[in-house]
């Protein structure tokens, strides 16, 4: 099916298409989304919960982050989740209301928790941080690298992350602590070798996203919003979450 028809084929506020909506997520985001995950992560069943709730079936499929995002832009699908927002972003997509709220923490060699001093960005010029591609990091992060005072490296996915502060091979990586703590589990390095600091850097929720420029990205997005107010009041996203958080 051609790019703009895949785009196109969302629920209207009050009926639902035939076409099952097609949606791209990506791997290695444990407890929020991941194909090797039950319902393939928190997000991606509270996607699918909030359409079957307005009666829209959707099809999600998986791919490398950047490449997921790059063609939810270009319309190959109607939509891609979970992002945090920034500015860049919101140049290009509609979100929806909010997935899930977060809390950003920095993640560091253990024996150097007292290195860093994240209260005070400023401390960190010079340091290196490992930013997954695709991923974004806090604003005064953010900022930080733009101007250069902080490198990065940018492999494919934060378990390498976990490898590369083990290793001296970045200082810190930045996640919210649930998804973070996952990536230790799984990071293949020993138990202990990298912690996790104490300070909340920031609050954060991770949305669903439409190409703003794609026919059909409105009607999704409220089609989506609906879905989840419905989900919200009969207990059934309370369910997912708490299902996901074990």
């Amino acid at each position: 099916m051609r790019p703009m028809l895949i785009a196109a084929a969302v629920l209207c506020s009050t009926c639902a298409l035939a076409e099952p909506v097609s949606l791209v997520s990506g791997d290695d985001y444990a407890p929020y989304a991941d194909r090797k995950l039950p319902e393939g992560g928190m997000t991606t069943e509270i996607v699918s919960k909030a359409f079957a709730a307005v009666k829209q079936e959707v099809k999600v499929a998986w791919l490398p982050w950047a490449r997921g995002f790059d063609e939810a832009k270009n319309g190959t699908y109607a939509g891609t989740f979970p992002y945090l927002k920034n500015a860049e972003r919101e140049r290009d997509f509609l979100y929806s209301n909010l997935l899930i709220k977060l809390q950003d923490r920095a993640f560091v060699k253990a024996g150097n928790a007292g290195k860093f001093d994240f209260s005070k960005p400023e401390s960190l010029a010079g340091t290196k941080i490992c930013l997954p591609l695709g991923w974004a990091t806090t604003p005064k992060l953010a900022e930080m690298l733009k101007s250069e005072k902080i490198k990065k490296e940018s492999p494919k996915d934060i378990s390498t992350c976990v490898k590369m502060v083990a290793n001296d091979r970045a200082d810190y990586f930045v996640s919210d602590e649930a998804q973070g703590l996952a990536a230790l589990e799984t990071g293949g390095v020993p138990k202990g070798s990298v912690v996790m600091l104490d300070a909340v850097l920031a609050d954060n929720s991770l949305f669903l996203i439409a190409g703003k420029s794609l026919p059909g990205s409105k009607d999704l997005i409220v089609s989506f919003n609906k879905g989840m107010e419905i989900i919200q009041k009969d207990g059934t996203y309370a369910k997912i979450v708490k299902a996901h958080s074990k």
